[in-house]
């Protein structure tokens, strides 16, 4: 069996929450793969549904801040 096909699990999740980089690149891209990966720990059984509701809403806020948050970045530093 290959090594990269083992389940996620949260800490998978909350490193993935943490990539600043992706999430300023492709906020979207990393919104959709939060939710996915909080579906998987969900279905796998790893989270119960409190659980999920708070990894699920956890993503969505961080969505909700990305532009905003880019937006500051560049008026700081146009050159970055």
């Amino acid at each position: 069996m290959r090594e990269d096909l083992t389940p996620p699990d949260l800490e998978t999740w909350q490193r993935l929450f943490e990539d600043e980089g992706y999430w300023q690149q492709s906020p979207d891209a990393h919104y959709m793969e939060l939710q996915r990966l909080a579906d998987d720990l969900l279905g796998q059984g790893a989270i119960d549904l409190e659980q999920w509701q708070d990894l699920k809403a956890r993503a969505e806020q961080s969505h909700k801040d990305s532009p905003a948050v880019n937006v500051a970045r560049e008026v700081d530093d146009p050159e970055a």
